[in-house]
């Protein structure tokens, strides 16, 4: 099995580089049952051993052995180490809302006349964002609105024509599906309204618990537990926020987080942590100057570093200089 050996020191607290774990893999946990090895007997004189089947009766009470690949977070996490230093860090560095998150996420495009419509808008957007760029999001949602963007209206529109408004979109071929089912529903069990519970979002096609939390935040002021993404699932995991081993889904990673961070700030984990993401993946040169001028350059610096940018090429394509004694390793 994978191991890491990382510090326990926050970025902000560590005088040097804290282990920077590799990305992990965002498949689902492999959900094959592993069964107990069968004993083996000899037979005969001459030593050899065969595989000695059980009896009908052990057979369909032979139970499958614990998987490691099944293991559960524990939902008892203690703070980590210098975790609210490198938070704050990250909302200086995040305090000009420049992502793009910031101006095309779910949240900044969503507009509409009623909130009947507004909720709605938010809901096709969220179905809309998995595999999908905020930029295309955006414009795909303008499509949209142009074409009519009701219920009544995608459930009208012939596959074919959904299918090009969206076509942009990741996975476009089941999101016509998951559009048109879920505007059915909220036709014939909701009036056309969408629901406001964690259940009656997550019985909706296409809907999961990520796009479901953020629709209760957005639409109906309601927070129920931290949106995870592979923005926050996988800055979670660098900086050490799930606990002694690597969570490999984002639901684990919200199970994790939610046992030990304060619930006061759960509203905001999403936003802060998908723009920081952002920047540190399409927005290096300008991340690294927030850096060199915010409260602590040096450790603003090793926080981006333990989050996988390598920072002496980054610095040098933007022409940036280190702080006086700042050591560059990327190794």
């Amino acid at each position: 099995s994978r191991t890491c050996t990382r510090s326990r020191l926050s970025p902000v607290q560590a005088g040097s580089r804290t282990c920077t774990r590799s990305r992990l893999s965002l498949e689902q946990a492999d959900e094959t049952p592993a069964y107990d090895t069968l004993s083996l007997s000899p037979v005969g004189g001459g030593g050899k051993a065969e595989q000695r089947r059980p009896s009908k009766q052990r057979r369909q009470t032979l139970q499958p052995a614990a998987s490691p690949k099944r293991r559960k977070v524990g939902l008892n996490l203690v703070e980590p180490l210098g975790w609210r230093a490198t938070y704050a860090l990250i909302e200086e560095l995040r305090a000009d809302r420049s992502a793009v998150v910031d101006s095309m996420g779910t949240e900044a495009i969503a507009g509409a006349s009623s909130k009947q419509e507004r909720d709605f808008h938010a809901l096709v957007s969220l179905m809309l964002s998995s595999q999908t760029k905020d930029t295309v999001n955006a414009a795909t949602m303008k499509k949209l609105r142009a074409h009519g963007l009701s219920p009544r209206s995608l459930v009208d529109t012939p596959d074919s024509v959904l299918d090009g408004l969206i076509y942009a979109c990741g996975f476009h071929n089941n999101k016509v599906r998951f559009l048109k089912e879920t505007s059915r529903l909220l036709i014939e069990q909701y009036d056309s309204r969408v629901p406001d519970t964690m259940e009656a979002l997550l019985a909706l096609p296409g809907v999961g618990p990520k796009m479901a939390l953020i629709l209760l935040r957005v639409a109906f002021g309601k927070v129920e537990g931290i949106s995870v993404d592979t923005h926050v699932h996988r800055i979670c995991n660098q900086l050490g926020w799930v606990g002694d081993e690597p969570t490999k889904t984002p639901e684990q990673t919200r199970r994790a987080i939610e046992s030990w961070m304060p619930r006061e700030i759960w509203a905001d984990v999403n936003l802060l942590l998908v723009g920081f993401g952002q920047e540190l993946q399409t927005e290096k040169a300008k991340l690294l100057r927030k850096c060199l001028t915010c409260s602590d350059s040096a450790s603003a610096l090793r926080l981006v570093r333990t989050c996988g940018l390598k920072l002496e090429s980054e610095l040098k394509k933007a022409n940036l200089e280190p702080p006086a004694g700042f050591q560059l390793d990327d190794s």
